[in-house]
């Protein structure tokens, strides 16, 4: 999810999803499901509440840890995912006035959905139009979840923006298809794709502007200015240390100037280093902090050379490494892998 949004408010409707898939069909408490996910227990049979996008993130993550021996249910979890259980979202895309201006909706205010997938929206001359996603960033344990749920959700977002008229050409996923994929097939009126070089929801000619029945522009205009209040205080709300941190581990080997990281943020570079000064930090020591933590876990693969770790952390060589790691953890990066990993067996 968008580190600008961790703590943007969510209606708790995915949590349901969950909670009901948890307790019905996995019969697991969810008590102890909560604090497995390391979130405080939520109390969901007392009305209806919101949770901090960051909660919904372990969620997600406890849910598809949980359900690792039951992939089927990832690709009916998603088909749950109604319109308007994105709360003030769902009812910003519903209000749109054509299907391409529902999907611009649905990607300028992707923070607020629950999707781990970075979509872009895309059109051409001849009206056609797609949503293509960035997986990138996207934990391994989490990949294959996140695509068969978002395979279940878009198609049922899509259908209830249309009215269940048919406006697909074709869709690619870069995952392999769910397990119980042959019986679910049919309700799909396009190809789908597996083991695709990238995810893809790709529409037919003319159908950008198809008009979408509950279409009212100042509808739209309210509730999208109510997202921008929602997305607003959730940058807020979050520290910028905290912020730039999350955006950091994202990004993996790909480290950011302070420039770059302050327009990610939405910040000037002036007001970046302002604000880390005011949260007794610097941008040095945040990126520090990542590289140290990237370096540990790479160091755990045994397959890559403390050469190859280097680099990926952004040093020119070994010894560099060496000496960084030296100081973040008062010992050297090949004594840290061989005390700190198991001797390797035959």
């Amino acid at each position: 999810m968008n580190p600008n949004a961790l703590h943007a408010a969510l209606p708790d409707l995915s949590a349901r999803i969950m909670h009901h898939t948890v307790t019905t069909r996995l019969n697991v408490s969810w008590d102890a499901f909560c604090v497995n996910s390391r979130i405080k227990p939520m109390r969901l049979d007392e009305g209806s509440r919101e949770l901090l996008a960051q909660d919904e993130m372990l969620l997600q993550q406890g849910f598809a840890h949980v359900t690792s021996n039951h992939p089927d249910l990832w690709f009916d979890v998603g088909l749950r995912y109604r319109s308007l259980k994105y709360g003030t979202l769902g009812l910003a895309m519903m209000t749109a006035g054509t299907l391409a201006q529902a999907l611009e909706v649905a990607c300028r205010y992707q923070a607020l959905t629950y999707s781990l997938i970075d979509y872009r929206y895309v059109s051409a001359p001849n009206g056609s139009c797609a949503l293509l996603g960035d997986t990138g960033g996207i934990p391994a344990d989490l990949h294959d979840f996140t695509q068969h749920r978002d395979l279940g959700a878009i198609k049922t977002l899509i259908d209830d923006l249309t009215a269940g008229e048919p406006v697909l050409e074709r869709i690619t996923v870069s995952a392999p298809p769910p397990g119980n994929w042959e019986a679910i097939r049919r309700s799909f009126c396009c190809p789908v794709e597996f083991y695709a070089d990238r995810t893809a929801w790709i529409f037919r000619p003319g159908a950008a502007g198809r008009p979408l029945p509950l279409g009212d522009q100042s509808l739209l205009a309210m509730y999208s200015s109510r997202c921008d209040e929602l997305l607003d205080h959730a940058r807020s709300a979050v520290p910028v240390a905290q912020r730039l941190t999350a955006l950091l581990n994202a990004r993996g080997e790909d480290l950011l100037s302070a420039a770059d990281a302050a327009r990610q943020l939405a910040l000037s570079e002036r007001t970046l280093h302002r604000r880390l000064a005011e949260e007794g930090t610097r941008y040095s020591a945040i990126v520090d902090e990542a590289r140290f933590r990237r370096a540990r876990d790479l160091l755990a693969d045994r397959r890559m050379s403390i050469e190859a770790v280097a680099f990926a952390v952004g040093f020119s060589e070994p010894s560099s490494l060496s000496r960084a790691f030296k100081r973040w953890s008062g010992m050297g990066a090949f004594e840290y892998r061989r005390q700190h990993l198991p001797a390797k067996r035959g």
